[in-house]
């Protein structure tokens, strides 16, 4: 039983986050409106407080969310602040930490520090075991810090951060945090 009050049926928005160097007409996005052919995917600024900003003022109703690297810290931003306006999310390769943090702006260390995932909020997550920008533990480490209940799924992709060579496995991955 979801620890939430939507209604699965009724929500349909689906929004995809992109990264600091993706867009609305990279890779990902382009592979996923293939499944999700409504698929929302704004164009996001790379600094993390603006992006919350327009987040804040797109994203009115419920809506499943789906982000890659900093769009997945976005997702889970987002989530932190409005877990009641999001049902499910898909996180793939998401910034919970960085290997190299020197060039990395104090608010965003700031916000992979203390991200976790809203309790309740069903939540699939991809992490790359051959990432050189995200470690592994950062990502499980946001797995531990988030309360309980938790209903997270972590899969780890034989991949980089990219997850190029496993964009087949994102949107059963979205499926099933959709429920």
């Amino acid at each position: 039983m979801m620890a939430s009050n939507h209604d699965m049926r009724k929500i349909r928005r689906v929004y995809f986050l992109h990264g600091l160097e993706g867009s609305p007409q990279a890779n990902k996005p382009r592979f996923l409106r293939k499944y999700y052919p409504d698929l929302i995917v704004p164009s996001l600024p790379p600094d993390i407080e603006e992006r919350h900003a327009i987040l804040k003022e797109t994203i009115r109703e419920p809506a499943f969310l789906a982000g890659s690297s900093l769009g997945g810290l976005s997702a889970v931003l987002f989530a932190m602040s409005f877990p009641e306006k999001v049902p499910g999310m898909a996180l793939f390769a998401p910034a919970a930490g960085l290997f190299d943090e020197s060039q990395a702006p104090p608010g965003l260390l700031k916000a992979m520090s203390r991200c976790r995932i809203p309790s309740g909020i069903p939540t699939v997550v991809i992490a790359a075991l051959k990432d050189e920008v995200i470690p592994l533990a950062a990502i499980e480490g946001m797995i531990k810090r988030s309360p309980a209940p938790r209903r997270i799924e972590l899969i780890k992709a034989k991949d980089d951060h990219t997850l190029g060579r496993s964009l087949d496995a994102l949107p059963g991955a979205m499926d099933r945090a959709f429920g």
